[in-house]
């Protein structure tokens, strides 16, 4: 091999290498879905050893109605409006024992809402607590105003919670039959 056919080689092999790293950190890059925060979050946990989170129809209701209210509301908070980020829970009819939430705003994939999280120590002891059991997810595309400029935003809400063991819900629901009969 000639002096110029190795440069030739050297270069090549760079060229193809930054192509495939490059390439590589585009397609580790996923929309901002449900599913796919759902997944990273999951992956987090299984890293550690802990379960993954199950997808939970309430919680992705309450979720995304959190999204829904901060963006229509103009806001970006756990708590505001006299809201508590379990109010949106409990709307669903989710009956838990523990919840948790966390927002992210502005982000462009899903990877990075949830790398994010993971370097927040009160985020990532949400997604890394051993004791939730369910997962929601909910994701609104809309406008926001910060200091005077409206910018296009996606709010995003995780909520993530464990159920109330079955027997208590058995007897809460025993308790409100029998107050609703002396009403």
């Amino acid at each position: 091999m000639t002096y110029k056919n190795k440069n030739k080689t050297i270069i090549t092999s760079v060229l193809v290498s930054f192509v495939l790293l490059f390439s590589t950190q585009i397609a580790s890059a996923s929309e901002i879905t449900p599913e796919n925060v759902i997944d990273n979050v999951n992956k987090e946990r299984q890293a550690r050893m802990l379960e993954p989170l199950k997808n939970n129809e309430l919680l992705m209701k309450a979720a995304e109605d959190k999204s829904r209210h901060m963006i229509i509301n103009n806001y970006f908070e756990h708590y505001a409006l006299g809201l508590t980020p379990w109010s949106f829970i409990i709307n669903t009819g989710y009956d838990y024992s523990i919840a948790g939430e966390n927002l992210a705003m502005g982000f462009k994939t899903s990877e990075g809402i949830v790398e994010a999280w993971m370097d927040s120590p009160a985020h990532r002891a949400n997604i890394l607590n051993p004791d939730y059991e369910d997962i929601g997810i909910g994701i609104v595309k809309g406008e926001y105003t910060e200091d005077g400029k409206k910018i296009d935003t996606v709010m995003t809400t995780n909520m993530l919670a464990k159920p109330k063991p079955v027997i208590n819900r058995i007897f809460n629901r025993i308790v409100e039959s029998f107050n609703n009969l002396f009403k």
